[in-house]
Formats: structure tokens, C-alpha cells, sequence
């Protein structure tokens, strides 16, 4: 379908033919043997600036006339064109100047997807797009939809002010080349520095290299000290690898009643996601007793792949137990050297996960395996199959083309085969999923961590700043507050939590609130986290759903205090052993810490070396008790809810 754009440049140059056309007609009438091609090219040009107009000519003249006209309606279309296109950026720059405030700023589509853009929309946000794909097909469409649109190339302060980026809830940096989401974000993070904000602005950029993943996941806010905004990092492969844990996680399918039975899991193909997913498994999937989780490989290379996995990830073997099985054919047919062993434990796993690059392979892939298991019991159905499908071509959307919502491929599939679908972007590259479901982890991850912070860092900081030599009493005082909060309300808020604090220690130091706020605030001690910090306070929240299974499947549910307290030797070497395991994949290493604080912390955070990765029975009591305290925690967790500004 064309645009507005293309029917303008097809339509003037017909005008400017149909001038000449009727010009040279009522010349050569007029001029009869003296008409001259020079003279009426040139009489003709004089028609777009209006010159030379004798009445008597157009009356007598019709062709000339008609001429005239035209020329003069191409002259005003060009000057009302002209003004128009002034006028309208113009306004449009007024309207988001005055208008536009916590506002979604995207540069490029390309990672994302028009369709994140809709999702947008359809959840009231305020968007702008930056684009330099002037050819982009859904431009149109987005445009008509209300999004503005801003075709650049040229990234600077001029683009950064008609965008208004400094009143913007986020900026969405996605395009496919990483060196320019580097260089953007760069520029973004300078121009905001040199606008003296007032609040928060956040930068999403996406990496898809795994390397430049891992610097700067490692250095990027090494130096962290400005309140006023955040650079984080997506990647859409890590995103769907995170989306399928979370909302498909193994210990959803697991049976915990029974010791016997074995709760394992299979990885079907193998992708960038697929090993992502692995590391989330490795990280977060830690249940009772401490054992391994199992985790089928199957691959025509599956023993390659486990291997270049232990390869990178040499300290997997001590939190999960993966297993190769290569798959001869895609059919699961006739695999003769698989044991009769390993095909009944294959045949028993409580879920399943496809992985790979072609969607209508996967899909092939899953009905073969069902195929599998029908031979092998006669409950073929009862094991879930999840398929991350890379959406490499619109097979779905043309197989559900005359289909209605409830007959859609993907309902047909989880309701008759139990086979659900994870789309790789479309599920992933969301407002629910990298706006609001970020924004409540990162809400639980920041009480985590400032109620880790209370523990064990006000401490110096009371007795530095404020001279506060007697700290021990207030602490616990806080901590028991926070504790018997949740009991107190249905849903508490950030700014319920701080002001309890912060009163509380208001009351003890006879400082005012607001003296207090900008050292004791939440977003203080956030804000000035590492990347890795704050990645490991989101894992601690993202295990909170595994978690309460766990308290679940040793009786200790509902939440309390009590409860919490007499699980404690059941409950905290889990957390260690997760917390282990985390900070191994973040590339932390056990070594001696030394004891100058400052020294202590650049080992820490900068050399990444940390000394309680050691087993949980070799800890001392003050750090077992700090396994013990994201549990004490919890119930205020669960009380907590989000607020997104749109």
C-alpha cells in the first residue's frame, strides 16, 4: 500500500507534465509559424512564479489558461506544503515540550518489534519513535495509531530536547548494531547528566553479543553515582529465557510429595536462548534437600553442546546435573543405542522446552515427541511442552488467518495437546514484560537489598555522618517494624516503607526526615548498586515463587514469622546454595577478602572475589543467618505493589 509520500511524488511530476503539455498547445495556437521551443520552455517556467500573466492570453487561450491554473495550484501546493510541514513540527515540538511527561521514548523498532510499540499503546503510554529506516512499511501505521515519529540519523541535544528524553519515564535504545545502542546510550546518559534533572529517567539498551554483554554487565555502573537515571541492558534472548522460566518454571510441573521420584526436566534443540535457560535453571531452580535439578540435553550434538557449556560454565556440575542425549533422527524414531534406562527416565521428565531457529521445525519437532511418549505411557499428554518459537517466518499468523481468538493455533495446541508457545519478541519485547514486570522486580529487589543495607551497612554509615555511636538497638528496631508491617496492611507501597524507616530512625537520632532522606533513602542505596549487585537482588526476587513452593512442601504456609524461624536449618542452606550459584554465573570466585572497607569493596564489586562461596555448614552464624533473612523477609515482599506512571 502507498503512502501519502509516495502519491506526492507521483502526482506533481503529472501536473508538471500536464503544464507543459497545455502550454506548448496554447503556444503553438497563438504563435502559429513563429512558435519557438526555446520561448515556450522558458514561457512555461515563468508560469510557476506567477510572471508575465496577461488576462487577455488566458481568455483567448483556453489550453493556456488551463495552464496557468495548474502551474499556480502546483506553486501553492508547494507553499502551503512548505508551511505546513513548518507549522506542524513546529506544533508538534510544542505539544511534546508542554504535553509529553513520563513519556516512552524507542529508537528503532529493529530489536523490539512495531508490535511492542502497539502493546504500548494499548496499556496508555505516551510513546515516541525515533527512526532512521525511513522505508520501514509499519511507519505509516504507527503513525496513524498516534505515535509521533521522528526520522534521524543524526543523534544530538537538538534530537534529545524536540524528544523531551529529560522529562521521559524510559528510553528504549534497539537498534541491531550494538557499537551505535552503545554510542546512543552514551550520548543519551551526557545529555541527561547536563540537564539538571528531577527525576527518574530509565535506559533500556539492548545487546546482542554476548562479550560486550559481560563488560557491561560487569563495569557499566562500576561508578554509579548519579540518582537521576539508569542504564540497564536487555537482550532478547536472555528476556525469553527469563519469560519461560517465569512463567513455566519446572517446580510448577514437579511432584515434591515423593523422595523417589525423579524431578527432571528436558531441553529439546539448543539456541543462545536455550543456554540462557539452562543458567536460569542453574540459578534459581534450588528446592528442598539441596539436590541437583536434572536437565535432559537432546541434540544430534548434545554431547558437544554439554561439553562447550562446562567448557564456559565449569562450576555448573556443583548446582545442576545436565545430561546428553543424542538424538539420531527428528523424529524420535528408532533410537536404538538409547538404553532402555535412559528412554524411560526421557519418557518421565515433568516438562519440556524446545529451542532452536526454525518455528515450523520446533513445531514438527514437539508433535514427534508426542509421538515418543505415546509408546512409552499411556498419559502421552499429561507432560507440558513449551516452544520457544524464534518467529522466523509468519506460519502461525497465516495458519490463524481464518481463525477466530479461541480457534487460534496456539489455544488448539494448549488446549488439545498441552503445548504452549513463547514467542522469542512478541512475548518478550512488551510493556507488561520490560516496563511493569521489570518495575515490580526491581520494586522487590530494591527492598531486598535496603533491608540488607539497614542490617548491614547503616551501621557505619550512622556512626561516619551522624556520629551515632549506640546503633545496634535502633536496627533491631527497624528490622522488627519491617517485619510485623506486612501483618498491618493489604498492599503496602515503596513510600510506606522508606517513611517507617526513616521515621523510626527520625525518632532515635532527632534528625529530621528530610535530613535523613538523602542518605537512608531506598533509591540512595539502589542507585548506587553495580550492575551485578542489582542483578542478584532481581535473582533473589525472581526465587521468591520457588520459594514459597518450597514452604509450601514442608508445611510451612501461611508465612509467619514463627513458622519461617523453626524451617530455618530446612530453608537457608537453599538460599546459599542459590545464592552460590548465582554469584559463580555472574563470574564471582572464592578468595579472601581483605579487611579495610574501601579495599574490601573494590574486591568485592570490582575483582568480583567474595568469601562465603564456601558451603553452607562451613559458614559462621552471622552468615548463615543471612540466608535466613530473605525468608524473614518475605511477607512484606508479598504485600508490596507496583505503581507505573503512564
Amino acid at each position: 500500500m502507498q503512502n501519502k509520500r509516495d502519491n506526492k511524488i507521483i502526482i506533481v511530476p503529472i501536473l508538471i507534465f500536464l503544464v507543459f503539455i497545455f502550454s506548448i498547445i496554447g503556444f503553438s495556437q497563438l504563435s502559429g509559424n513563429e512558435f519557438s521551443w526555446p520561448g515556450v520552455i522558458y514561457a512555461t517556467l515563468s508560469f510557476f512564479t506567477l510572471e508575465n500573466v496577461k488576462p487577455e492570453e488566458v481568455i483567448n487561450n483556453p489550453f493556456l489558461m488551463i495552464a496557468r491554473y495548474l502551474a499556480a495550484a502546483i506553486l501553492g501546493l508547494g507553499i502551503y506544503s512548505l508551511f505546513y510541514k513548518y507549522i506542524s513540527r513546529q506544533y508538534t515540538r510544542l505539544k511534546i515540550k508542554y504535553g509529553y511527561k513520563n513519556h516512552v521514548v524507542v529508537f528503532s523498532m529493529k530489536m523490539v518489534g512495531p508490535n511492542f510499540l502497539a502493546d504500548l499503546l494499548a496499556n496508555n503510554y505516551i510513546v515516541i519513535l525515533v527512526e532512521d529506516d525511513e522505508d520501514n512499511p509499519y511507519l505509516e501505521k504507527i503513525e496513524k495509531d498516534g505515535i509521533i515519529v521522528f526520522k534521524a540519523k543524526d543523534f544530538g541535544t537538538k534530537l534529545f530536547d524536540t524528544t523531551n528524553i529529560a522529562h521521559a519515564s524510559t528510553c528504549v535504545v534497539a537498534y541491531g548494531d550494538d557499537s551505535l545502542n552503545i554510542e546512543l546510550s552514551l550520548k543519551i546518559v551526557k545529555h541527561l547528566q547536563a540537564k539538571g534533572l528531577k527525576h527518574n529517567v530509565k535506559t533500556l539498551t539492548h545487546i546482542k553479543d554476548r562479550d560486550n554483554l559481560e563488560v557491561l554487565k560487569d563495569y557499566i555502573d562500576m561508578n554509579n553515582v548519579d540518582d537521576l537515571f539508569e542504564v540497564d541492558i536487555f537482550n532478547t534472548y536472555s528476556a525469553a529465557a527469563k519469560k519461560i522460566y517465569d512463567h513455566y518454571a519446572p517446580h510448577n510441573y514437579f511432584n515434591f510429595a515423593d523422595d523417589l521420584d525423579e524431578n527432571a526436566i528436558a531441553v529439546i534443540g539448543y539456541s543462545e536462548t536455550a543456554e540462557d535457560f539452562i543458567l536460569e535453571n542453574l540459578i534459581l531452580s534450588h528446592y528442598k534437600d539441596c539436590k541437583n535439578i536434572k536437565l535432559y540435553v537432546v541434540d544430534k550434538d548434545a554431547d558437544v553442546i554439554v561439553f562447550n557449556f562446562m567448557y564456559k560454565y565449569p562450576f555448573s556440575r556443583e548446582f545442576i546435573d545436565i545430561i546428553p542425549v543424542k538424538l539420531l533422527n527428528n523424529k524420535f524414531f528408532a533410537n536404538f543405542n538409547w538404553s532402555k534406562e535412559l528412554i524411560e527416565k526421557l519418557s518421565k521428565v515433568k516438562a519440556v522446552y524446545f529451542f532452536g531457529d526454525s518455528g515450523a521445525e520446533l513445531m514438527n519437532l514437539a508433535a514427534r515427541f508426542r509421538q515418543f511418549l505415546s509408546g512409552q505411557t499411556m498419559n502421552y499428554l499429561k507432560t507440558p511442552i513449551i516452544i520457544c518459537h524464534p518467529e522466523d517466518i509468519d506460519i502461525m499468523n497465516l495458519l490463524d488467518a481464518e481463525r477466530g481468538s479461541k480457534e487460534k493455533l496456539s489455544n488448539v495446541f494448549k488446549n488439545q495437546l498441552n503445548i504452549s508457545f513463547v514467542n522469542m519478541i512478541t512475548d518478550t519485547c512488551t510493556s507488561s514484560r520490560l516496563l511493569e514486570e521489570s518495575e515490580y522486580i526491581d520494586l522487590l529487589s530494591r527492598i531486598i537489598n535496603y533491608y540488607y543495607s539497614i542490617k548491614y551497612e547503616f551501621d557505619w554509615v550512622m556512626k561516619e555522618k551522624l556520629q551515632v555511636t549506640e546503633t545496634h538497638a535502633l536496627i533491631k528496631s527497624i528490622e522488627k517494624k519491617l517485619h510485623s508491617l506486612a501483618d498491618k496492611n493489604v498492599a503496602l507501597s515503596e513510600h510506606e516503607v522508606e517513611h517507617l524507616v526513616l521515621q523510626t530512625m527520625a525518632d532515635y537520632t532527632k534528625k529530621s526526615v528530610a535530613e535523613l532522606k538523602p542518605l537512608f533513602s531506598i533509591k540512595k542505596w539502589w542507585d548506587q548498586l553495580s550492575h551485578h549487585k542489582k542483578s542478584a537482588n532481581r535473582y533473589a526476587a525472581r526465587h521468591l515463587s520457588v520459594k514459597i513452593t518450597i514452604m509450601k512442601h514442608i508445611g510451612c504456609y501461611p508465612l509467619s514469622h514463627e513458622n519461617i524461624l523453626n524451617s530455618f536449618p530446612v530453608i537457608a542452606p537453599i538460599e546459599h546454595k542459590r545464592w552460590s550459584a548465582e554469584k559463580m554465573a555472574l563470574n564471582y570466585r572464592y578468595g579472601v577478602l581483605p579487611q579495610d572497607r574501601v579495599a574490601k569493596n573494590i574486591a568485592k564489586d570490582i575483582v568480583k572475589i567474595h568469601d562465603q562461596l564456601i558451603p553452607y555448614d562451613k559458614l559462621d552464624d552471622e552468615n548463615k543467618e543471612k540466608d535466613l533473612n530473605i525468608f524473614l523477609l518475605m511477607p512484606l515482599l508479598n504485600s508490596l505493589k507496583v505503581e507505573i506512571k503512564k
